[in-house]
């Protein structure tokens, strides 16, 4: 007979043999931290060598010969990751500049899976702490920088003539590489750091940042976060169904008339922000690079092909001649990944993307945190998106870490950290 659900004896759960343990999961952290800091290209202004990139892996893949059998066995499978990542290497084969998809991929891929392996080990807890470390790190290191380095606070256009101007990009190579981790690192000390001093002290400084960067697609992809987050943060308050479908159905409409006041408005827009309606000439980037994917359309030109500039090739020098200066990338984030991976890469990243964000939304009510910063960080990256390349290389492991954390069973992403295993061993 069974026996009664009362009468059964309390089963104690056993925190430790969840989870890594100490050493496991600073070490996987630490491999979180220095993904992050390399991936996104926070240090791209010191010319490190690209094989730096291969140490950012070692640390979480000492903390996988440390992990009880547990959590291995509970490490999400992603076919979407599985494929955006395969494509991604299996490009050298085809690409049409070998040196630069070697260089790339060697300097990128093991901090992508660094990140990446981040994200099926950590619990949530202990995820969030190193992106709150790795921004603090970040936001710190790009200070000094613009203490002590003159040229940090001076960006150099790659458009005619090649002048400088005021444009503060600290380590980043580019103010447009630094804004995109500003705006992201909005949401996530909104969500995942404590209140006080430390917290709002970070926030002024991302926000001084943010305006010392003149960059006026960074400032409003993080106001942007921003604001859903604090719009999520509302919808999730309403008890009453109707008041949440009433919130909702007044944002729409509000949205719906701020975008068309904005399109009827755009040449005042732009000329308010600096730039013309060709949005500083990106619109003629934009239909060079579409002429160069029609070249290759389904699997591209390799990754990191475009747009080397060392020995240059002849698709590069084509676009530079149909732009007329040396563009960059092809600032817009779909057109840039379509150019490196074809279309049949984007359409992978377009399963991996969709995928992501509805379970993000679905989190919203399960995991309220996780799905508040997923959905936020998507909104302001997708925005700045139509302008800038923030669909690929170091971004990739975001969208791809974001998914691991939601495929993951809630007794495994919801296990207590470490810390708070030690503080209940001692007590």
């Amino acid at each position: 007979m069974a026996t009664p659900v009362d009468a059964r004896p309390a089963l104690k759960f056993d925190p430790q043999g969840h989870q890594m343990g100490a050493l496991g999961t600073l070490a996987t952290q630490l491999s979180l931290m220095l993904g992050m800091i390399w991936a996104l290209g926070a240090l791209t202004h010191l010319l490190l060598p690209p094989t730096l990139g291969l140490l950012t892996i070692g640390p979480v893949l000492g903390a996988l010969l440390l992990a009880p059998r547990p959590v291995i066995m509970e490490f999400p499978v992603s076919f979407s990751i599985l494929g955006i990542f395969s494509i991604t290497v299996a490009s050298v084969i085809w690409t049409i500049d070998d040196t630069a998809t070697v260089v790339g991929l060697r300097g990128l891929v093991p901090a992508m899976l660094a990140i990446t392996l981040a994200g099926g080990l950590l619990s949530l807890r202990d995820f969030a702490d190193g992106l709150v470390w790795t921004i603090h790190v970040v936001v710190i290191m790009t200070f000094v920088a613009l203490i002590v380095l003159p040229d940090t606070r001076l960006h150099v256009s790659g458009g005619p003539g090649g002048d400088d101007y005021a444009g503060w990009h600290g380590l980043f190579n580019h103010k447009n590489n630094m804004t995109p981790f500003l705006a992201m690192a909005v949401p996530t000390l909104l969500t995942f750091q404590k209140p006080g001093i430390m917290k709002w002290g970070m926030l002024s400084l991302i926000t001084i940042l943010l305006v010392g960067s003149t960059s006026a697609t960074g400032v409003s992809a993080a106001f942007f976060a921003a604001i859903v987050w604090l719009w999520l943060k509302l919808y999730q308050n309403q008890e009453d169904a109707r008041n949440s479908t009433l919130l909702t159905l007044v944002s729409f409409l509000g949205s719906l008339a701020v975008v068309g006041a904005a399109l009827s408005s755009i040449a005042t827009i732009t000329s308010a922000y600096g730039k013309d309606t060709t949005f500083s000439g990106r619109t003629e980037i934009w239909e060079a690079s579409i002429d160069a994917l029609i070249r290759r359309p389904w699997f591209g030109h390799g990754f990191g092909a475009l747009f080397w500039r060392e020995g240059i090739s002849n698709e590069t020098a084509e676009i530079w001649r149909q732009v007329g200066f040396e563009a960059s990338h092809a600032h817009n984030g779909p057109l840039d990944l379509a150019l490196q991976v074809g279309l049949v890469g984007l359409a992978i990243f377009g399963v991996l993307w969709l995928t992501t964000l509805r379970k993000g939304l679905h989190a919203l009510g399960t995991q309220p945190d996780l799905g508040i910063w997923v959905v936020s960080v998507m909104a302001s990256n997708f925005l700045m998106a139509i302008s800038e390349d923030v669909f690929y290389g170091g971004w990739l492991a975001m969208f791809a870490v974001m998914k691991m954390l939601l495929m993951r069973r809630p007794s495994s992403l919801n296990r207590p950290s470490y810390r708070e295993v030690a503080v209940q061993k001692w007590a």
